[in-house]
C-alpha cells in the first residue's frame, strides 16, 4: 500500500504486525478502547465465542495492544478479566495486511451504525496535482493527530483513563484512495 503522505509512525515488529492483521483483532481493540471488557463480554458484543476471543487476544496482549486491568466478580463466585487497548496501536505504521483488515472493518462499522449515529458523512471525489493532494492529507492528517493528542490528554488527566458521561465518543474514519483506475 503506497503512501501519498508519508507517516511519522515507526514501522510494526513482524509479531505487532500479525496480531493487527486480523479483523477480529481490530474489532476486539476498539471495543476495548472506552471500556474495559471481559472475555465473556467482548464474545456477546463482537458474536462470537469467549474461545475465539481468547485465541485473538493473546497475541493483543502478548504485542502489548492491550493490558490486563484489574480482575472482577463473575457469576457465582468466578473472576473475570478485563482488558482495555493502550493506544499502542497508533503509534505504528501498517502493513498491506493491516491495511486489509482495516479497511473491511472500518466497512462492517459503518454499515452498522444506525442512520442517527452517524454524525457526519461525506465523500468528495478530487482530481489534484501531486503536490496539492499530499498538502490537503497533510492538514487532514494534523487534524488527525490534534483530535488523538486531545483523547489522549483528556483519557490521562482523569487517572483511570476512562471517559465521563460528557465525552462523545466516535470513531473517525478517514480514508483516501486512487479511483478511476
Amino acid at each position: 500500500m503506497s503512501e501519498t503522505v508519508p507517516t511519522p509512525r515507526r514501522p510494526p515488529t513482524a509479531a505487532e504486525a500479525r496480531a493487527l492483521a486480523h479483523p477480529t483483532r481490530l474489532r476486539i481493540l476498539f471495543a476495548c478502547r472506552e471500556h474495559a471488557r471481559t472475555n465473556k463480554e467482548l464474545a456477546e458484543q463482537l458474536g462470537t465465542t469467549p474461545g475465539t476471543i481468547h485465541y485473538h487476544l493473546r497475541p493483543l496482549v502478548a504485542e502489548g495492544f492491550l493490558r490486563a486491568e484489574t480482575p472482577r466478580p463473575g457469576p457465582r463466585g468466578s473472576r473475570e478479566q478485563p482488558y482495555r487497548a493502550t493506544g499502542k496501536s497508533w503509534e505504528i505504521g501498517g502493513t498491506a495486511d493491516t491495511g486489509r483488515a482495516l479497511r473491511q472493518v472500518g466497512a462492517e462499522e459503518l454499515l452498522a451504525t444506525e442512520d442517527d449515529d452517524v454524525v457526519s458523512l461525506a465523500r468528495l471525489g478530487v482530481s489534484l496535482p501531486q503536490d496539492e493532494l499530499t498538502a490537503v492529507l497533510e492538514r487532514i492528517h494534523a487534524v488527525l493527530e490534534e483530535a488523538k493528542a486531545r483523547t489522549h490528554e483528556l483519557a490521562t488527566s482523569g487517572g483511570d483513563g476512562s471517559t465521563t458521561a460528557a465525552d462523545e465518543p466516535v470513531t473517525l474514519l478517514f480514508a483516501a484512495h486512487r479511483s478511476g483506475r
